[in-house]
């Protein structure tokens, strides 16, 4: 396997446990979520900068909208 696919899925692993560590509501959830979201930003920017880490930002809403359309096309529809 490639090592940088090797480092992201050890690091995909790691923080996920952590994270799912901190998680004790339903709300926890979402705030756990904005912790992650707030520090992959941050490491985006420190990085990147803030207009390549906009586009990676664009990039990701992007590809949910795509997902969802998919979705959508897929579900059949009862009549």
């Amino acid at each position: 396997m490639d090592a940088k696919i090797v480092k992201i899925n050890d690091a995909m692993i790691a923080l996920e446990k952590i994270a799912r560590a901190q998680i004790k509501t339903d709300e926890d959830r979402l705030l756990v979520a904005s912790a992650l979201m707030a520090v992959t930003r941050n490491l985006y920017l420190e990085t990147l900068g803030p207009v390549d880490t906009a586009r990676v930002f664009a990039s990701i809403v992007e590809s949910f909208e795509f997902v969802e359309e998919m979705i959508q096309h897929t579900r059949p529809t009862i009549h």
